[in-house]
C-alpha cells in the first residue's frame, strides 16, 4: 500500500491524491506518498465575492474579439476588483485562447477525484448528468452522510478546470466544458487526516473503473490529479493506455514529493509518481503528460513538485513533462465551516483564518500539482473546442512544442541539475503558453483546392503592374490558413510585406561601367561589342559563368535597314529613367538572349517588324513610323509573352502556381526638336492574360515623357514615367473560409478587381559630361512616388555619380 506517510495499513494497494488540499499558505497539505505539504494550520478563506459585482455578461464574445476583451476581474480571479496580473490563466495567456473562440463548449473533461460539495456554485451547470460514485454505482455499495472530503479538493480541482463564466468570483481554463465528476475515493479515507493518517485515497481498482467509465461515456480528456509511489502492479497503467488507445487524453499530476537532499536523506521527487511515470512510454500513444508545478509569482519550479527526471526505462518523459500554475492559485471550495470546522467564528476583532456565518462556498488560493494538472486538462479542452479538426494526440502537441522555455542557470534544489535550454531532467518541456498554442505552429499555408501554397508566397511584396491590388481589393480577408497541424487561423485583414521601388542595381551598373567597348563602322555597316567585367572571383561559387560579351550590328540597305544583336535591344525613341525601371519590362543589364529587327521604307512611312528573347520574356511586333528633319512618330502592336513574372509581379504564386502572362500592346511614341531642346513621349495601352486562371479584362497602361538639350558642355536630360499598371480586370478564385470538423475545407468563390490603390510615377534628371578626352563624369537623381503603385508608400529615391575614364 502506497499512503501518504508510506505506512501498509490495509493490505491492498492505495494511490494517495497528489495534494489534497493545501488551500492556502499554512493549510494542512500530503503529498503523493510522501510529505510535500506545508505545515497544518488553519486557512484563510478568500471573501465571497461582494454584491455589488456587475451582473452576469452576456454569452461569450465571438472570436474576433481582442484577447483583453476577456480579461475581466473574474478572469484574474480578484472578488474585490483589484487586478492581479500574475494569475493562472494571465500567466499561461489563456485569454489568447478565448478570443481565437476556445472556451471548452462540447468537450466533456472527466475528472476523477473526491467529492463535490453542492454548495459550489461555480459548478452549477458544468457537470455532466451522467457523474457517478464509483463506489454507489458501481461497486454497488454506500457512503454515509459525512462521508465527505472537507478539504473540497475534488471541487477546487473542478473549478481550476471549468469555473463558469458568470461575471462573478473566478473562472475556470474551460469555462465552457462538461465535467464528467467520477468520485473514487475509498470510503472514509478522507477523514484520516492527522498527522499519522494518509487521508484521501483510492484503490486501483476504483481508479480502473472510473478510467474505463470515462472512456465509455464520450470523455476527451482524463484529468487524475492523484498519484503514489511507483510499484509492480499494472492494472492502473494498464487501464491508462488503454484510454490513450481509445483516443482519449490522460493528463496526471507528477506529485508534491520534491524535497532537496540532507546530511541523511537523498532528494526525493526526482521524476513523477505513479501513473504520470508512464508518460512518454510508447505504449502511452503520446497521449499521457504529467504535470509539473511552477510558482507564477516568480516564475520558478515548485520545490515540491515532482521533477521531470530520468526514471528507468523512460528517458522519454521528460518530453511529455510540462509544468503549469501550482502555487495560490484561486479555486472555489466548500464552505470554510466544512474545510476548517475548528477555526474560530469570524468578528470585528477576528478577520482571517476564521469561518463566516453563512454555509456559502467560499474561495481559497490552493497549491500544488493536483492543481496544475487541470490547467493542461482545460487547455486541451480548449483545443479540442477550437480546433476540432486535430486528432487529440496533436493537440497535447501542440502545447508540449509551444511551452515556454524554463531556463534556471542556478542548479535545482532537489534534483542538483541546472534547467538549461531545451527539454531537460528539471522542468521537462517548460511551462504551458496557451498564447503560443493559439498561434501558427510551423510553416503556415492556404489551401486553394488545387494547390497549397506558403502564407508568405501568397502574402509576397506588391510589386509590378498589380501592386497592392490583394489588400486594395480585400481578396484574402476573412480567408483561412492553417500551420503545421492543419489547423485554421482567420486572417481579418491581409496585408502584403511592403516592397521597394525597382531601382537599378547600383553595383552592377557601376561594374557594367567599368567594361570595355568598341566599334566599328564602314560604309552603311556597324558592329559594336561590350564586355563587362567579371564579379570578384568567388571560391565557393566558383559554377557562376562570367557575364557573356555582348553586341549590335545594323546594317543600312537604302530602302531597308537590318540590325541584331546579344544583349539589350532594339533602340527606343524615348528613353525612360535610367535609375528606376519598370519591372514588367526587360532585364536591366541583360547580357544573354537575342533581339533583331527590320525596317523597310514604304514612301514616306517606314514599315518595322522586331522581336528579341532573353530571360523567359519574349516580344515581337509591327509598327509604322514617319518623320522629318525635326520630328518623328511612331505606332506599333506587340505581343509579349513573360515566363517569370504576372506583369512584372506576383500573382499566379500567390495561389501556388506557375506566375506568366501574355500581353497583346497598342503604342505610340513620338519625338520633337523645338529650341535646342529634344522633347519625347510614348504611351501604351495593353490587354493581358494571365496563364491558367480565370482573370477577365484585364488592361493595362503605361507612359514615358522625357526632354534633353546641352548644358554645361554636357547633356541634361530630364524624364517622367508611369511603368506599367493594371487599370481594370477581376480575378475569380475559390478561397477557404472554414476548416470543417471532418477536416476539411469550406470554400466560398470570390471575384476581386486587379486594380492597385496607387499609381507610381517616377522623375529623374541627369547630366553626362566629357571633363577630358577619355574621362566621363555623370551624375543622376531619381524619385519614385507611389512605389510599386502602393498609394500609401513612402516615395523613394536614388542619387548616382560616376566617373569613367578609358585606360
Amino acid at each position: 500500500m502506497t499512503t501518504c506517510s508510506g505506512r501498509d495499513q490495509r493490505g491492498r494497494r492505495i494511490v494517495r491524491a497528489s495534494l489534497l488540499a493545501s488551500l492556502s499558505v499554512g493549510a494542512a497539505a500530503c503529498a503523493s506518498g510522501g510529505s510535500g505539504g506545508s505545515p497544518p494550520g488553519a486557512p484563510p478563506s478568500l471573501p465571497p465575492p461582494p454584491a455589488a459585482l456587475p451582473p452576469p455578461p452576456a454569452p461569450p464574445a465571438p472570436p474576433s474579439q481582442p484577447a483583453s476583451a476577456f480579461e475581466t476581474n473574474e478572469y484574474y480571479g480578484s472578488s474585490t476588483g483589484a487586478l492581479n496580473p500574475n494569475s493562472g490563466l494571465a500567466y499561461i495567456g489563456a485569454s489568447t485562447a478565448y478570443s481565437r473562440g476556445g472556451t471548452g463548449a462540447g468537450i466533456t473533461v472527466a475528472v476523477i477525484d473526491t467529492n463535490i460539495d453542492p454548495a459550489v456554485d461555480e459548478l452549477d451547470g458544468q457537470l455532466s448528468a451522467k457523474s457517478i460514485d464509483v463506489i454507489v454505482d458501481l461497486n454497488g455499495g454506500t457512503r454515509s452522510a459525512d462521508n465527505i472530503d472537507p478539504s473540497g479538493h475534488g471541487a477546487t480541482v473542478s473549478t481550476v478546470l471549468a469555473g463558469k463564466k458568470n461575471g462573478t468570483g473566478m473562472h475556470g481554463v474551460a469555462f465552457d466544458a462538461t465535467i464528467l465528476h467520477i468520485r473514487a475515493d475509498t470510503p472514509g479515507s478522507c477523514q484520516n487526516d492527522g498527522a499519522d493518517e494518509e487521508g484521501c485515497t483510492y484503490s486501483d481498482s476504483n481508479l480502473v473503473k472510473a478510467i474505463n467509465y470515462a472512456v465509455a461515456n464520450d470523455a476527451k480528456v482524463i484529468n487524475m490529479s492523484l498519484g503514489g509511489e511507483i510499484d509492480n502492479d499494472p492494472s492502473l497503467e494498464n487501464a491508462i493506455r488503454a484510454a490513450a488507445a481509445a483516443g482519449v487524453l490522460v493528463v496526471v499530476s507528477a506529485g508534491n514529493d520534491g524535497a532537496p537532499p540532507t546530511g541523511s536523506e537523498p532528494a526525493e521527487g526526482l521524476f513523477p509518481n505513479e501513473p504520470a511515470h508512464i508518460a512518454g512510454q510508447p505504449a502511452s500513444l503520446g497521449m499521457v503528460v504529467a504535470v509539473g508545478s511552477i510558482d507564477f509569482r516568480n516564475g520558478e519550479i515548485a520545490q515540491s513538485s515532482n521533477r521531470a527526471g530520468n526514471p528507468p526505462g523512460n528517458s522519454n518523459l521528460r518530453n511529455y513533462y510540462i509544468l503549469a500554475p501550482g502555487v495560490r492559485v484561486i479555486a472555489q471550495g466548500p464552505d470554510d465551516n466544512v474545510a476548517i470546522p475548528d477555526a474560530p467564528n469570524c468578528s470585528l476583532t477576528v478577520t482571517s483564518n476564521c469561518n463566516d456565518a453563512d454555509d456559502e462556498a467560499d474561495y481559497y488560493l490552493v497549491s500544488g500539482t493536483s492543481f496544475a494538472a487541470p490547467y493542461v486538462s482545460g487547455s486541451l479542452a480548449l483545443m479540442l473546442d477550437a480546433f476540432p479538426n486535430l486528432a487529440p494526440a496533436q493537440a497535447l502537441q501542440i502545447l508540449l512544442d509551444t511551452a515556454t522555455d524554463y531556463v534556471n542557470s542556478t542548479p535545482d534544489p532537489v534534483s542538483g541539475e541546472i534547467a538549461g535550454v531545451g527539454v531537460d531532467s528539471v522542468s521537462g518541456v517548460g511551462i504551458l503558453n496557451l498564447a503560443a498554442a493559439f498561434s501558427p505552429v510551423g510553416t503556415s499555408s492556404v489551401d486553394f483546392g488545387a494547390e497549397r501554397v506558403e502564407l508568405g508566397a501568397m502574402l509576397a511584396p506588391a510589386r509590378g503592374a498589380f501592386g497592392d491590388w490583394a489588400e486594395t481589393s480585400g481578396a484574402f480577408a476573412g480567408i483561412v490558413f492553417q500551420d503545421s497541424f492543419d489547423r485554421g487561423f482567420r486572417m481579418d485583414k491581409a496585408e502584403a510585406a511592403r516592397g521597394h521601388a525597382a531601382f537599378a542595381d547600383l553595383a552592377t551598373r557601376a561594374r557594367f561601367d567599368r567594361g570595355q567597348a568598341h566599334a566599328v563602322q564602314a560604309q552603311g555597316l556597324s558592329f559594336s561589342w561590350f564586355s563587362a567585367p567579371p564579379e570578384i572571383a568567388d571560391p565557393r561559387r566558383p559554377w557562376e559563368p562570367e557575364p557573356d560579351t555582348t553586341f549590335s550590328f545594323a546594317m543600312d540597305m537604302g530602302a531597308m535597314a537590318v540590325a541584331g544583336g546579344r544583349g539589350g535591344g532594339p533602340s527606343e525613341m524615348v528613353a525612360g529613367p535610367s535609375l528606376v525601371f519598370d519591372p514588367s519590362g526587360p532585364s536591366q543589364f541583360e547580357t544573354g538572349g537575342s533581339w533583331a529587327s527590320v525596317g523597310y521604307d514604304v514612301g514616306p512611312m517606314t514599315l518595322d517588324v522586331h522581336s528579341s528573347s532573353a530571360s523567359g520574356r519574349s516580344t515581337s511586333g509591327v509598327g509604322l513610323g514617319a518623320g522629318g528633319d525635326d520630328w518623328r512618330m511612331r505606332m506599333g502592336v506587340s505581343a509579349v509573352r513573360d515566363e517569370r513574372t504576372a506583369l512584372g509581379g506576383s500573382l499566379q504564386g500567390r495561389f501556388g502556381f506557375e506566375e506568366g502572362s501574355a500581353m497583346t500592346a497598342l503604342g505610340v511614341e513620338a519625338q520633337r526638336e523645338f529650341g535646342g531642346w529634344t522633347f519625347g513621349a510614348s504611351i501604351e495601352g495593353a490587354t493581358a492574360e494571365l496563364q491558367g486562371f480565370d482573370a477577365d479584362g484585364v488592361w493595362t497602361s503605361a507612359w514615358t515623357v522625357g526632354a534633353e538639350t546641352g548644358l554645361a558642355g554636357g547633356m541634361l536630360r530630364l524624364a517622367a514615367a508611369q511603368p506599367r499598371r493594371a487599370e481594370g480586370g477581376t480575378l475569380t478564385f475559390d478561397a477557404p473560409v472554414e476548416v470543417l470538423r471532418s477536416g476539411l475545407l469550406r470554400y466560398e468563390t470570390r471575384t476581386a478587381e486587379l486594380v492597385p490603390s496607387g499609381r507610381e510615377v517616377d522623375f529623374e534628371v541627369s547630366w553626362r559630361t566629357r571633363v577630358g578626352p577619355r574621362t566621363t563624369f555623370e551624375t543622376a537623381a531619381a524619385l519614385a512616388t507611389q512605389p510599386n503603385h502602393v498609394a500609401d508608400a513612402e516615395d523613394e529615391g536614388a542619387f548616382w555619380l560616376g566617373v569613367r575614364h578609358a585606360w
